[in-house]
């Protein structure tokens, strides 16, 4: 069995635990009355806590999806296909990062979520609210509606403030942060080891390069070089399978932990 093969068997297996996946996403799970999670929200706006998991794991799920869809015949693109394993890493990072630490850690990473999701839906709504092609040429009735939602998301952000200030977490929400804390906890876990982190660290910085449009993975990764007459080069960089499977497996191993700690916490353990 040559290497091919060899990461082709590894990509099935993330295809095989998506799919199951995919079935689990279909409708949301019940909480279990009195278990971790629903007594992580109790009291709090929202229902943040269950709602920042399931929706980090349905991202996640969907993400993982597309690329099974394509794994049947699929084309080693030089970064497009990690646009998807970030989005993957990022859903489950967060689904694991809202249920890890103490219940008070759990419950301020989560608001820190719930305003994050405020803040950005209130920037959408602003930034049509404010445009002088829609105040001056739309009905004033749209506008008012506008202005009205973003009121009503600026309130919301003022009374997750008053829970959040002073604490961990207070500040504005950070990804890689998250990310970075979601790794740590997976390294800590048994059979695992500080490489670990580091290296679902590097998926991350990777992917996130290729989402954003960024260049300087291409004095990391593995790139062709052609000189120029008059100085200079021009790089050429393309994927290998190795490199799909591991940013796959990666997005997997984190959505495997973050399913986990749903099926824990969900559920009253008497």
């Amino acid at each position: 069995m040559d290497d091919d093969e060899l990461w082709r068997l590894r990509l099935q297996k993330v295809v095989d635990a998506v799919r199951s996946w995919e079935v689990r996403v279909e409708r949301p799970d019940e909480i279990a009355a009195r278990s971790s999670i629903d007594r992580d929200d109790e009291g709090l706006p929202g229902h943040p806590v269950r709602s920042a998991a399931w929706y980090g794991l349905i991202t996640a799920v969907d993400h993982l999806g597309l690329v099974a869809d394509l794994s049947k015949e699929l084309t080693l693109r030089p970064s497009s296909m990690f646009t998807s394993t970030r989005a993957a890493l990022l859903g489950a990072s967060q689904a694991v990062w809202v249920l890890t630490g103490t219940r008070e850690v759990r419950q301020l990473r989560a608001l820190s979520v719930a305003n994050d999701e405020y803040k950005n839906h209130r920037g959408f709504v602003n930034d049509y609210a404010k445009d002088p092609f829609i105040r001056e040429g739309q009905p004033a009735g749209m506008v008012a509606e506008l202005e009205d939602l973003a009121q009503k998301l600026t309130v919301k952000m003022h009374a997750l403030k008053e829970l959040r200030q002073g604490k961990p977490y207070a500040g504005d929400f950070s990804s890689t942060v998250m990310m970075r804390e979601a790794a740590a906890h997976l390294a800590s876990q048994p059979d695992t080891d500080e490489w670990l982190r580091l290296a679902l660290g590097y998926e991350w910085r990777m992917a996130s390069a290729a989402a954003h449009a960024r260049s300087w993975p291409m004095h990391v990764r593995k790139t062709e070089r052609e000189s120029l007459p008059d100085g200079g080069e021009i790089r050429s960089m393309s994927a290998s399978l190795a490199e799909v499977v591991q940013s796959c497996a990666a997005a997997a191993l984190m959505t495997s932990e973050a399913w986990r700690l749903w099926d824990l916490r969900g559920t009253r353990h008497v």
